[in-house]
Protein backbone atom coordinates (compact mmCIF):
# COMPACT_ATOMS: atom_id res chain seq x y z
CA UNK A 1 0.00 0.00 0.00
CA UNK A 2 1.84 3.45 -1.00
CA UNK A 3 2.55 5.78 1.33
CA UNK A 4 0.63 8.45 -0.22
CA UNK A 5 -2.99 6.81 0.12
CA UNK A 6 -2.10 6.15 4.42
CA UNK A 7 -1.11 9.85 4.59
CA UNK A 8 -4.32 11.40 2.63
CA UNK A 9 -6.17 9.05 5.02
CA UNK A 10 -4.92 10.56 8.15
CA UNK A 11 -5.41 14.42 6.36
CA UNK A 12 -8.82 13.44 5.36
CA UNK A 13 -10.20 11.67 9.15
CA UNK A 14 -8.16 14.85 10.59
CA UNK A 15 -9.76 17.79 8.49
CA UNK A 16 -13.08 15.84 7.41
CA UNK A 17 -14.17 15.24 10.83
CA UNK A 18 -15.05 18.12 12.90
CA UNK A 19 -17.19 16.92 16.44
CA UNK A 20 -17.59 20.89 16.98
CA UNK A 21 -19.82 20.64 15.22
CA UNK A 22 -10.76 15.09 12.59
CA UNK A 23 -8.90 16.92 8.14
CA UNK A 24 -9.39 18.80 6.30
CA UNK A 25 -10.58 17.55 4.48
CA UNK A 26 -9.06 16.10 1.82
CA UNK A 27 -11.13 13.37 0.05
CA UNK A 28 -11.43 10.82 1.94
CA UNK A 29 -8.88 7.95 0.94
CA UNK A 30 -8.69 8.46 -2.68
CA UNK A 31 -12.05 10.55 -2.55
CA UNK A 32 -14.83 10.32 -5.88
CA UNK A 33 -14.06 13.70 -7.33
CA UNK A 34 -17.40 16.27 -7.61
CA UNK A 35 -20.73 14.75 -8.67
CA UNK A 36 -22.02 16.59 -11.78
CA UNK A 37 -25.83 16.67 -10.36
CA UNK A 38 -28.70 17.08 -12.92
CA UNK A 39 -30.78 18.27 -10.39
CA UNK A 40 -29.99 20.66 -7.27
CA UNK A 41 -29.41 18.39 -4.19
CA UNK A 42 -30.81 20.29 -1.11
CA UNK A 43 -29.54 19.48 1.85
CA UNK A 44 -30.92 19.43 5.42
CA UNK A 45 -28.98 18.89 8.53
CA UNK A 46 -31.29 17.74 11.10
CA UNK A 47 -31.27 14.95 12.70
CA UNK A 48 -28.44 12.18 12.59
CA UNK A 49 -26.51 11.49 9.43
CA UNK A 50 -25.05 8.31 10.48
CA UNK A 51 -24.92 5.50 12.72
CA UNK A 52 -21.84 3.83 13.62
CA UNK A 53 -21.85 0.54 15.82
CA UNK A 54 -25.21 2.47 16.99
CA UNK A 55 -23.55 5.46 18.37
CA UNK A 56 -25.18 8.44 16.15
CA UNK A 57 -23.45 10.94 14.20
CA UNK A 58 -25.47 14.22 14.23
CA UNK A 59 -25.95 16.02 10.83
CA UNK A 60 -25.11 18.95 12.44
CA UNK A 61 -21.37 17.98 12.75
CA UNK A 62 -21.36 18.01 9.04
CA UNK A 63 -23.36 21.39 8.66
CA UNK A 64 -20.66 23.25 11.24
CA UNK A 65 -17.78 21.84 9.02
CA UNK A 66 -19.26 23.16 5.74
CA UNK A 67 -19.75 26.83 7.58
CA UNK A 68 -16.38 26.69 8.10
CA UNK A 69 -15.61 26.15 4.63
CA UNK A 70 -17.84 29.19 3.26
CA UNK A 71 -16.23 31.31 5.90
CA UNK A 72 -12.97 30.15 4.81
CA UNK A 73 -12.31 29.49 1.51
CA UNK A 74 -8.68 28.41 1.80
CA UNK A 75 -9.50 25.58 4.56
CA UNK A 76 -11.69 24.53 1.28
CA UNK A 77 -8.48 24.78 -0.62
CA UNK A 78 -6.65 22.77 1.04
CA UNK A 79 -8.80 20.14 1.77
CA UNK A 80 -10.04 19.22 -1.79
CA UNK A 81 -7.69 21.33 -4.10
CA UNK A 82 -11.02 23.22 -5.24
CA UNK A 83 -12.37 26.91 -4.18
CA UNK A 84 -16.16 26.10 -5.41
CA UNK A 85 -18.44 24.38 -2.42
CA UNK A 86 -21.47 24.52 -3.93
CA UNK A 87 -23.21 22.84 -6.68
CA UNK A 88 -23.32 25.01 -9.73
CA UNK A 89 -26.23 27.71 -10.01
CA UNK A 90 -27.35 26.83 -6.15
CA UNK A 91 -26.51 27.07 -2.62
CA UNK A 92 -26.21 24.05 -1.75
CA UNK A 93 -22.85 22.05 -1.30
CA UNK A 94 -21.73 19.65 -3.69
CA UNK A 95 -23.04 15.87 -2.59
CA UNK A 96 -19.37 14.81 -2.85
CA UNK A 97 -18.30 16.97 -0.40
CA UNK A 98 -21.02 16.06 1.94
CA UNK A 99 -20.34 12.05 1.71
CA UNK A 100 -16.75 12.86 2.25
CA UNK A 101 -17.76 14.61 5.52
CA UNK A 102 -20.03 11.86 6.92
CA UNK A 103 -17.81 9.25 6.07
CA UNK A 104 -14.86 11.01 7.69
CA UNK A 105 -16.81 11.27 10.80
CA UNK A 106 -17.78 7.52 10.65
CA UNK A 107 -13.95 6.70 10.00
CA UNK A 108 -13.13 8.95 13.51
CA UNK A 109 -15.84 6.95 15.73
CA UNK A 110 -14.23 3.26 14.76
CA UNK A 111 -10.77 4.98 15.42
CA UNK A 112 -11.53 7.07 18.39
CA UNK A 113 -13.65 3.54 19.58
CA UNK A 114 -10.27 1.07 19.23
CA UNK A 115 -8.22 3.76 20.86
CA UNK A 116 -10.46 3.70 24.00
CA UNK A 117 -10.70 0.15 23.95
CA UNK A 118 -6.93 -0.40 23.55
CA UNK A 119 -6.16 2.14 26.67
CA UNK A 120 -3.88 4.21 24.08
CA UNK A 121 -2.64 7.76 25.85
CA UNK A 122 -2.02 10.75 23.75
CA UNK A 123 1.33 11.80 24.22
CA UNK A 124 3.06 15.16 23.84
CA UNK A 125 4.78 13.77 20.65
CA UNK A 126 1.95 12.74 18.99
CA UNK A 127 0.36 16.60 19.55
CA UNK A 128 3.70 18.03 18.03
CA UNK A 129 2.74 16.17 14.87
CA UNK A 130 -0.07 16.86 14.70
CA UNK A 131 0.27 20.41 14.84
CA UNK A 132 3.39 20.39 12.42
CA UNK A 133 0.87 18.49 10.27
CA UNK A 134 -2.34 20.71 10.21
CA UNK A 135 -0.25 23.97 10.18
CA UNK A 136 1.71 22.96 7.31
CA UNK A 137 -1.38 21.67 5.08
CA UNK A 138 -3.90 24.73 6.09
CA UNK A 139 -1.46 27.39 6.85
CA UNK A 140 -4.04 30.82 7.89
CA UNK A 141 -6.66 29.49 6.80
CA UNK A 142 -7.79 28.45 10.22
CA UNK A 143 -6.97 31.57 12.26
CA UNK A 144 -10.60 32.39 12.83
CA UNK A 145 -11.44 29.15 13.88
CA UNK A 146 -8.96 28.25 16.89
CA UNK A 147 -10.88 25.65 18.97
CA UNK A 148 -11.48 23.86 15.25
CA UNK A 149 -7.52 23.91 14.53
CA UNK A 150 -7.00 22.61 17.95
CA UNK A 151 -9.74 19.48 17.67
CA UNK A 152 -7.76 18.83 14.09
CA UNK A 153 -4.16 18.87 15.96
CA UNK A 154 -5.79 16.87 18.35
CA UNK A 155 -7.80 14.06 15.90
CA UNK A 156 -4.15 13.49 13.85
CA UNK A 157 -2.47 12.98 17.21
CA UNK A 158 -4.60 10.24 17.76
CA UNK A 159 -4.09 8.82 14.57
CA UNK A 160 -0.69 8.78 15.18
CA UNK A 161 -0.94 6.86 18.45
CA UNK A 162 -3.07 4.30 16.74
CA UNK A 163 -0.58 3.71 14.09
CA UNK A 164 2.18 3.46 16.35
CA UNK A 165 0.43 1.24 18.35
CA UNK A 166 -1.02 -0.66 15.43
CA UNK A 167 2.75 -0.83 14.33
CA UNK A 168 4.77 -1.78 17.43
CA UNK A 169 8.35 -0.57 18.05
CA UNK A 170 9.89 1.48 15.30
CA UNK A 171 13.46 2.36 14.48
CA UNK A 172 14.95 4.25 17.94
CA UNK A 173 16.20 7.34 17.62
CA UNK A 174 20.20 6.35 17.22
CA UNK A 175 18.91 4.40 14.10
CA UNK A 176 17.24 7.80 12.76
CA UNK A 177 19.81 9.73 13.47
CA UNK A 178 22.58 7.52 11.84
CA UNK A 179 19.79 7.95 8.77
CA UNK A 180 19.57 11.85 8.68
CA UNK A 181 23.32 12.39 9.04
CA UNK A 182 24.34 10.26 6.05
CA UNK A 183 22.54 13.59 3.47
CA UNK A 184 21.10 16.09 6.07
CA UNK A 185 20.44 18.15 2.35
CA UNK A 186 18.03 16.35 1.16
CA UNK A 187 15.66 17.97 4.69
CA UNK A 188 16.12 21.38 3.27
CA UNK A 189 13.10 23.34 2.76
CA UNK A 190 11.75 27.15 1.54
CA UNK A 191 8.96 29.21 2.29
CA UNK A 192 7.53 30.44 -1.22
CA UNK A 193 4.58 32.75 -1.67
CA UNK A 194 4.03 34.15 -5.46
CA UNK A 195 1.61 35.95 -7.78
CA UNK A 196 0.76 34.40 -10.81
CA UNK A 197 -0.60 36.58 -14.12
CA UNK A 198 -0.95 36.16 -17.83
CA UNK A 199 1.45 38.80 -19.09
CA UNK A 200 4.15 40.58 -18.33
CA UNK A 201 2.68 44.13 -18.42
CA UNK A 202 0.90 42.94 -15.38
CA UNK A 203 3.78 41.44 -13.42
CA UNK A 204 5.59 44.84 -13.79
CA UNK A 205 2.76 46.61 -12.47
CA UNK A 206 2.49 44.45 -9.38
CA UNK A 207 5.94 44.45 -8.95
CA UNK A 208 6.15 48.48 -8.92
CA UNK A 209 3.81 47.99 -6.69
CA UNK A 210 5.35 46.24 -4.43
CA UNK A 211 8.56 47.93 -4.33
CA UNK A 212 6.02 51.08 -3.59
CA UNK A 213 5.38 49.45 -0.26
CA UNK A 214 2.18 47.50 -1.11
CA UNK A 215 1.23 44.32 0.74
CA UNK A 216 2.64 41.00 -0.79
CA UNK A 217 -0.44 38.82 0.14
CA UNK A 218 -3.23 41.76 -0.79
CA UNK A 219 -1.22 41.73 -4.20
CA UNK A 220 -1.73 38.04 -4.91
CA UNK A 221 -5.63 37.73 -3.12
CA UNK A 222 -7.11 40.45 -5.39
CA UNK A 223 -4.49 39.90 -8.65
CA UNK A 224 -2.90 36.47 -9.15
CA UNK A 225 -4.61 33.56 -11.18
CA UNK A 226 -3.57 30.62 -9.13
CA UNK A 227 -6.59 30.77 -7.29
CA UNK A 228 -5.85 28.51 -5.18
CA UNK A 229 -2.92 30.31 -3.73
CA UNK A 230 -4.46 34.03 -3.87
CA UNK A 231 -6.62 32.72 -1.82
CA UNK A 232 -3.68 32.24 0.95
CA UNK A 233 -2.10 35.44 -0.09
CA UNK A 234 -0.04 34.02 -2.51
CA UNK A 235 1.25 31.18 0.24
CA UNK A 236 2.51 28.09 -1.37
CA UNK A 237 4.01 26.96 1.70
CA UNK A 238 7.20 25.01 3.11
CA UNK A 239 8.34 22.80 -0.21
CA UNK A 240 11.43 20.57 -0.52
CA UNK A 241 14.03 20.74 -3.53
CA UNK A 242 12.43 19.65 -7.17
CA UNK A 243 9.15 20.93 -6.40
CA UNK A 244 8.79 23.52 -8.99
CA UNK A 245 9.44 24.06 -12.99
CA UNK A 246 13.45 24.64 -13.86
CA UNK A 247 12.45 28.81 -13.79
CA UNK A 248 10.79 28.89 -10.17
CA UNK A 249 13.08 25.74 -8.80
CA UNK A 250 16.28 28.08 -9.31
CA UNK A 251 14.79 31.09 -8.07
CA UNK A 252 13.14 29.39 -5.02
CA UNK A 253 16.66 27.92 -4.05
CA UNK A 254 19.43 30.38 -5.55
CA UNK A 255 17.63 33.61 -5.60
CA UNK A 256 17.48 36.25 -2.50
CA UNK A 257 15.45 35.61 0.90
CA UNK A 258 13.07 38.46 1.71
CA UNK A 259 12.96 40.40 -1.27
CA UNK A 260 10.36 39.73 -4.42
CA UNK A 261 11.87 38.13 -7.46
CA UNK A 262 10.33 38.25 -10.81
CA UNK A 263 8.76 38.67 -13.32
CA UNK A 264 9.53 34.87 -14.01
CA UNK A 265 7.83 33.63 -17.08
CA UNK A 266 7.07 29.78 -17.28
CA UNK A 267 4.22 28.14 -19.58
CA UNK A 268 1.73 29.09 -17.12
CA UNK A 269 2.29 32.56 -16.91
CA UNK A 270 4.49 35.27 -15.25
CA UNK A 271 5.27 34.65 -11.65
CA UNK A 272 6.44 37.72 -8.52
CA UNK A 273 8.21 35.05 -6.39
CA UNK A 274 9.34 35.62 -2.41
CA UNK A 275 10.67 33.60 0.12
CA UNK A 276 10.35 34.08 3.22
CA UNK A 277 12.59 31.40 4.87
CA UNK A 278 15.28 28.75 3.29
CA UNK A 279 16.82 26.16 5.40
CA UNK A 280 17.49 22.60 6.83
CA UNK A 281 14.78 21.17 8.46
CA UNK A 282 16.13 19.61 12.04
CA UNK A 283 16.13 16.12 12.78
CA UNK A 284 14.36 17.57 16.14
CA UNK A 285 11.61 18.10 13.15
CA UNK A 286 8.76 15.52 14.52
CA UNK A 287 7.94 15.08 10.87
CA UNK A 288 11.43 14.72 9.59
CA UNK A 289 11.58 11.64 12.03
CA UNK A 290 8.42 10.58 10.67
CA UNK A 291 9.78 10.60 7.34
CA UNK A 292 12.92 8.32 8.19
CA UNK A 293 11.08 6.18 10.01
CA UNK A 294 9.07 5.60 7.20
CA UNK A 295 12.31 5.21 5.01
CA UNK A 296 13.68 2.08 7.30
CA UNK A 297 10.29 0.45 7.86
CA UNK A 298 6.56 0.94 6.76
CA UNK A 299 5.24 3.91 5.83
CA UNK A 300 2.97 6.29 8.05
CA UNK A 301 -0.54 5.47 8.40
CA UNK A 302 -0.12 2.03 6.37
CA UNK A 303 -0.93 -0.37 9.36
CA UNK A 304 -3.76 2.26 10.23
CA UNK A 305 -5.34 2.03 6.70
CA UNK A 306 -4.91 -1.60 6.47
CA UNK A 307 -7.02 -1.97 10.32
CA UNK A 308 -9.71 0.68 9.03
CA UNK A 309 -10.46 -1.49 6.12
CA UNK A 310 -11.03 -4.36 7.96
CA UNK A 311 -12.99 -2.51 10.92
CA UNK A 312 -15.39 -0.61 8.52
CA UNK A 313 -16.46 -4.19 6.81
CA UNK A 314 -16.79 -5.40 10.46
CA UNK A 315 -19.15 -2.31 11.92
CA UNK A 316 -22.68 -1.29 11.84
CA UNK A 317 -22.91 1.27 9.78
CA UNK A 318 -26.01 3.35 8.31
CA UNK A 319 -26.04 6.35 6.55
CA UNK A 320 -29.57 8.93 6.06
CA UNK A 321 -30.82 9.10 2.85
CA UNK A 322 -30.37 12.84 2.71
CA UNK A 323 -26.43 12.81 2.95
CA UNK A 324 -25.27 9.01 0.45
CA UNK A 325 -25.51 5.58 0.61
CA UNK A 326 -23.25 3.50 2.41
CA UNK A 327 -21.55 1.07 0.30
CA UNK A 328 -20.00 -1.63 2.73
CA UNK A 329 -18.39 -3.69 -0.17
CA UNK A 330 -15.98 -0.36 -0.62
CA UNK A 331 -16.59 0.83 3.01
CA UNK A 332 -17.69 4.77 1.60
CA UNK A 333 -20.30 6.35 1.26
CA UNK A 334 -21.72 7.44 -1.98
CA UNK A 335 -22.55 10.63 -2.91
CA UNK A 336 -26.62 11.83 -3.14
CA UNK A 337 -27.32 11.74 -7.25
CA UNK A 338 -24.37 8.81 -8.16
CA UNK A 339 -24.70 5.46 -8.38
CA UNK A 340 -22.74 3.00 -6.59
CA UNK A 341 -20.43 2.56 -10.27
CA UNK A 342 -20.24 6.02 -10.23
CA UNK A 343 -23.48 6.27 -12.81
CA UNK A 344 -24.75 9.72 -12.82
CA UNK A 345 -28.67 9.28 -11.60
CA UNK A 346 -31.38 11.11 -13.55
CA UNK A 347 -32.93 14.34 -12.16
CA UNK A 348 -36.02 12.98 -10.59
CA UNK A 349 -34.11 10.45 -8.70
CA UNK A 350 -31.62 13.06 -8.03
CA UNK A 351 -33.87 15.33 -6.26
CA UNK A 352 -35.92 12.57 -4.47
CA UNK A 353 -32.69 11.56 -2.69
CA UNK A 354 -31.42 14.78 -1.76
CA UNK A 355 -34.77 16.10 -0.87
CA UNK A 356 -36.55 19.61 -1.76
Amino acid sequence: MPRRRGVRLALALAAGALALSGLAACSSDGGDGPAETLAPVRFEFSGDAATVDGVAIPARVVADVLDVFRASPGALQASYQQTELNQAGSDQPQPFIVADLVEAEIKVKLIEAEIARRGIAIESGDEQVGATQINATFGDSLAEHPELKQLLISRYAEYVALDMDLNGPGPDEATLRAAYDEDPARFDQACVSHILVADETAADSLLAQLRAGADFAELARSSSTDEGSAAEGGNLGCQGRGVFVDALEQAVWQGPVGEVQGPIRTDGGYHLVFVSERGGRPFEDPLVQQELAAELGQAPFTALSDWLEQALAAAVITVDARFGTWDPETGKVIPVGVAGGGLQLGPATTAAAGGS
